[in-house]
């Protein structure tokens, strides 16, 4: 028979290794950015994990084409910069989705297998009985 504190020890130790796992996605997420230029490459755009613009680059050339067809350039590298971005940010997260659900389906099992479910009543149970004989504080 399993040591029920000892299962609860190991279960939380297989969740502080799945928060670690998440703990530098942050930081990791906050320097991926993507930069793309329109397809006439007279507008540079740079945006963050999040989308959210960083820089512009607008060539001298751009400022002869008016203002509608520069605010053209200008969404359109933004766009395409986000685009770079999502499949940078995608890249970067794919194999930690895999590793993680991994973890998770060994903790919980597969959806709608909820065999863990019961492991884990019977071990709250199992804990509640060891609590009960401890002596009164």
């Amino acid at each position: 028979m399993t040591d029920p504190t000892s299962a609860f020890d190991a279960l939380a130790g297989r969740i502080a290794d799945i928060e670690g796992r998440f703990a530098g996605l942050g930081d990791d997420l906050a320097e991926l950015s993507g930069t793309a230029a329109d397809e006439s490459g007279l507008v540079s755009a740079t945006v963050d994990a999040t989308g959210a613009l960083t820089g512009l680059t607008v060539a001298p050339a751009a400022l002869r084409v008016g203002t509608e067809r520069l605010a053209e350039l200008v969404l359109d590298a933004y766009r395409k910069a986000r685009t770079v971005a999502t499949e940078h940010v995608e890249e970067h997260a794919e194999g930690l989705q895999v590793a993680i659900g991994a973890d998770l389906t060994d903790l919980f099992g597969k959806p709608g297998d909820f065999s863990a479910l019961g492991r884990l009543e019977e071990t709250v149970a199992r804990l509640g009985r060891l609590t009960d004989r401890l002596p009164p504080a």
